[in-house]
């Protein structure tokens, strides 16, 4: 499990640090170390970051990796009916639904 520490400093430049994982970046590249800063939601820094942080994730023995898209989902009805978390779970942050032709809308 990842140990999250709860702030470093209120006046802090990022809103998150995930330190230490093993980086995916989605890009095609090799995996390597690195930390991840975010800030309003957002990636602000990838590499070697010093600096404080509202929340910091200590990810050492883990993979920091960008969501997955879930392209063949049946998933249509959930999305209405259900909150995704078990998608979100999984990694999965896109989910493509009714590209075979049973989707349900536009009920």
């Amino acid at each position: 499990m990842p140990v999250l520490s709860e702030a470093e400093g209120p006046d802090s430049p990022f809103d998150l640090l995930i330190r230490g994982g093993s980086v995916i970046d989605g890009a095609g590249s090799a995996v390597y170390g690195a930390n991840v800063a975010i800030r309003d939601d957002r990636i602000a820094a990838i590499g070697t970051i010093d600096g404080p942080a509202k929340r910091v994730i200590e990810a050492q023995g883990l993979t920091v990796a960008p969501g997955f898209i879930d392209v063949h989902a049946h998933d249509d009805g959930a999305v209405i009916r259900t909150p995704m978390d078990f998608k979100l779970m999984q990694g999965v942050t896109t989910d493509i639904v009714g590209n075979c032709g049973a989707g349900i809308a536009p009920a």
